[in-house]
């Protein structure tokens, strides 16, 4: 799955591959213990190329799982942040649950079976309107994580667009009220805000 143009995978995100490196770290933890206990029992009935194999396949499969829980359909742009950097424009997310990247919006999601099995993606919006299919093989308890940043994806990206909206009709404001005292605002590149996911990290 490739990003649009301009956009970042979430697995490729500083926060996705923080992700994924906390998935690994436990996984392995978990494939060594499993490891262990599979070469214990093993030991005095078979030989040393079945034990080494049965943890290679134990071990595979765990790093696997890892890899599945950080590959969110999700795609961000450098501004968001997701990104941990500087905002200096709009905020951008895409989703793609089908094949095909979309706008989200500015609404949170949910997910729920269809009479087919599948999965419908909902906007939690007055109508509770269908945003598209969710073609996925993974468990519900997947989906669910995924779906969670998702939304946290789709609230910090409006707040970054909201923020930037107030800033530039604040601007607009200054222009027409020529009567007001004159401010000096600062070149936009110039200014250094802390976006929203890093107060959050520095309030910890």
């Amino acid at each position: 799955m490739e990003a649009p143009k301009g956009l970042i995978l979430f697995a490729n995100t500083p926060l996705g591959k923080e992700l994924a490196s906390t998935q690994l770290k436990s996984k392995f933890g978990l494939g060594l213990l499993l490891s262990a206990l599979v070469f214990i029992g093993m030991f005095w009935v078979v030989n040393i190329f079945i034990v080494i194999s049965t943890v290679i396949a134990v071990d595979s499969i765990l790093i696997l799982n890892a890899k599945k829980a950080v590959n969110i359909p999700l795609a961000v742009n450098l501004n968001h942040p997701f990104m941990e950097s500087q905002y200096v424009s709009d905020s951008e997310v895409m989703v793609n649950f089908s094949g095909k990247w979309v706008n989200p919006g500015n609404h949170r999601l949910k997910f729920a079976k269809d009479s087919l099995g599948g999965w419908i993606v909902h906007r939690q919006d007055e109508d509770i309107s269908t945003l598209s299919v969710w073609d996925s093989s993974l468990k519900e308890s997947t989906l669910q994580k995924h779906l969670s940043i998702i939304n946290q994806a789709i609230s910090l990206n409006n707040a970054i667009n909201e923020s930037n909206d107030e800033f530039d009709d604040a601007r607009e404001r200054e222009s027409q009220e020529s009567t007001l005292l004159e401010r000096n605002w600062l070149p936009e590149e110039e200014l250094e805000v802390q976006g929203p996911i890093s107060r959050i990290f520095s309030n910890e």
